[in-house]
């Protein structure tokens, strides 16, 4: 699986979600709508507060789970996420989630936002989907602490090469999220049913093998 991690929403103001764009500048979300061999994910993580170093480890992690990077800045890429396309966006907690993620729904569209940071922004977040076509996924137990296994083993070992430092308890959460995803994908060859989406997250948030 390869990956593309893309920040293609817009200017942030300093007290908007999608802080991210800040670094990068005005960017229009250009995606096309999802279909059979694409998908949208929005990456929630903390990157301008006092957690933003636990966010980095998280957003790593999850792209690893993409394998490999390419040519765009670290918060741009494209790749492969079960099979099939994947458009990720990494952005702030920090802002205005509600009018970013309309935002968004105007620009483009979205398929999947993976909430990390507090619980208020969790919650925040699962208050501005409701009833949107988009589903939420939230960090779950990964199974980091099992060192002595072979598949926690790969991970260390492909974090260590990619980064050159040894994961966080964080960074296995990330990987851990995008993994989840690839499993929810994969089982309907897109990400158009949001229901059997959800219903996956739920079945995975314990006892997932990554």
């Amino acid at each position: 699986m390869g990956y593309h991690e893309s920040s293609k929403l817009g200017m942030a103001a300093k007290n908007t979600v999608f802080l991210l764009l800040a670094l990068f500048g005005a960017f229009m979300f250009t995606t096309t709508p999802a279909d059979a061999h694409r998908f949208n994910v929005a990456l929630v993580v903390p990157l301008s507060n006092a957690a933003s170093a636990e966010g980095r480890q998280v957003r790593d992690g999850f792209m690893l789970a993409t394998t490999e990077r390419d040519s765009h800045p670290d918060e741009e890429s494209d790749g492969h996420l079960g099979g099939l396309d994947i458009y990720v966006t990494v952005i702030d907690e920090q802002g205005d989630i509600t009018a970013d993620i309309e935002r968004i729904g105007k620009q483009g569209k979205i398929d999947i936002v993976v909430a990390f940071g507090s619980h208020e922004t969790r919650t925040m977040i699962a208050k501005v989907l409701d009833g949107k076509k988009i589903a939420l996924l939230t960090p779950a137990r990964s199974p980091f602490a099992k060192s002595g296994t072979p598949a926690v083993a790969a991970f260390v070992s492909a974090y260590k090469k990619a980064h050159g430092s040894l994961p966080s308890a964080h960074a296995a959460q990330g990987y851990n999220a995008a993994r989840r995803i690839d499993v929810a994908v994969r089982a309907q060859g897109s990400a158009d049913d949001k229901t059997a989406l959800r219903k996956s997250f739920g079945e995975t948030a314990h006892g997932f093998n990554w």
